[in-house]
């Protein structure tokens, strides 16, 4: 079976705008990818030879002779964007060398006879010392997890590595990071200047979480670039986790919400049955909730597939969540539309109905549906403040309340923890007990009134 190879521009600029470029080797269905070692703007990119532009394409009079005056000013306009690099040549020897030092590996598997696919050549390629590149730059391997994860489609993963990676070079001014400077006191180093940029110290532990993981997981266990005992975090105090409370509703301020009178045409319809759905159906998560499409409709059930855990949900609708779907439902042209009309329709990825959808769909096409879906949270945020302001409610609303206001509901019928558990589809129990503890002040209420009478 022949393979496929060839240049190709990773979708994911770095901070500076430039996009590294890769080689790409398809066999039998497979895919894996290779980095060139260069990163460039997307207009210095040749898309039909898969390589940079070494010259500028001109327009002969052969060629303008079999072109309509609209294709010779297309033309002319691509010529105008287009951009020379000085190392061009060099980029294209280098995808070239790749290449032909692939092919040269996968003939000498298929001369021995042994198994070939595009992980092995990768991997077969890669036969160098990944230490030895890390130990002159620790950023250009955190690049290349971040890369594998995206390509892996854990988009999510990826972008949470990628903005780390932003923060730390930002830090390091674009400088490399020699493996023997990730140290305790960089990561200390680190920590300040994430607070003199204004960070909120949840978010600087989120960041140094992230970058202990690609250390822990990544580095020292998966690819054994750093010893255990060389691991920086070892001997550095993680900063502490500012707890706040869950905001939450009770009933009278649901009912608040239910009874606002709202056009149709108004987004904050949309928004409060959206909001008011999620709490009927057991707190479903806003990413999830902005995805539902009929096809999760089966015999009176919402049957999904949680993004967060990938544990399928199957929930009973009744009557107050029926209420809101009926309205919708009366507007569907098919079950493959979104249930409400936050995402588009006709866009490609809402042909991702299933599981197995989303494993077949390209990482190129999860990433800019998630980008849709957080842009239309924060739109959702929003205009669940405003509605808050017109239902008389002091709290700060946010899609997440209403999982909170779910949990609450529950605790106080006295619903058993384990229950709990699986409508909120958590995946134990101690994280369910977690949660109602930052809810449940009604416990430590009745006990301080009980010191005082």
């Amino acid at each position: 079976m022949k393979s496929k190879m060839k240049g190709f521009l990773f979708p994911q600029p770095y901070s500076n705008g430039e996009y590294p470029v890769y080689i790409r080797i398809y066999y039998n269905a497979k895919t894996s990818y290779i980095s060139a070692g260069f990163s460039i703007p997307s207009r210095a990119w040749n898309e039909d030879n898969s390589e940079a532009w070494e010259s500028m394409p001109t327009l002969t009079k052969k060629l303008q002779e079999s072109l309509s005056n609209d294709e010779i000013q297309a033309f002319k306009e691509k010529q105008k964007s287009i951009i020379l690099l000085p190392n061009a040549f060099k980029i294209n020897s280098e995808i070239r060398a790749i290449i032909s030092k692939l092919e040269e590996i996968q003939k000498r598997l298929e001369v021995e006879k042994k198994e070939i696919s595009s992980n092995i050549l990768k991997s077969l390629y890669e036969n160098k010392d990944k230490a030895e590149n890390a130990r002159k730059d620790f950023f250009q391997y955190f690049q290349e997890v971040a890369n594998s994860k995206f390509q892996d489609k854990q988009i999510r993963t990826s972008e949470k590595y990628s903005a780390v990676l932003r923060k730390l070079k930002a830090f390091r001014k674009d400088k490399p990071l020699p493996i023997e400077e990730l140290t305790s006191g960089f990561l200390k180093d680190f920590s300040k200047y994430l607070a003199k940029q204004g960070a909120h110290p949840n978010y600087i532990h989120i960041n140094l979480k992230n970058l202990k993981t690609v250390i822990q997981k990544e580095a020292i266990k998966t690819d054994k670039i750093i010893s255990p005992e060389k691991n920086p975090f070892l001997n550095f105090e993680m900063p502490k986790i500012i707890e706040s409370g869950k905001e939450k509703l009770d009933i009278s301020e649901i009912t608040r919400i239910e009874k606002i009178n709202l056009d149709e045409s108004d987004i904050l319809f949309h928004i409060r049955n959206a909001f008011l759905f999620s709490l009927y159906n057991a707190g479903i998560r806003i990413g999830d909730l902005l995805q539902l499409k009929f096809a999760n409709i089966k015999e009176g059930r919402l049957i999904y597939s949680m993004g967060k855990t990938a544990k399928i949900r199957s929930i009973k609708i009744f009557p107050q969540a029926l209420k809101i779907l009926k309205y919708y439902e009366s507007k569907k042209e098919k079950d493959s539309d979104f249930i409400f009309p936050f995402l588009d329709n006709k866009a490609e990825y809402s042909k991702l109905i299933s599981p197995e959808d989303f494993q077949k769909a390209s990482p190129e096409m999860l990433s800019f549906l998630f980008g849709k879906v957080e842009s239309r949270i924060a739109v959702f945020n929003a205009g669940l403040k405003v509605i808050a302001v017109r239902a008389q409610i002091k709290k700060k609303i946010s899609s997440h309340v209403a999982r909170h206001s779910f949990a609450d509901m529950a605790r106080k019928k006295n619903i058993s923890v384990y229950d709990i558990m699986q409508m909120l589809g958590h995946s134990n129990i101690s994280i369910t007990q977690s949660y109602l503890n930052k809810l449940d002040l009604d416990s430590q209420d009745s006990a301080m009134k009980s010191v005082f009478n």
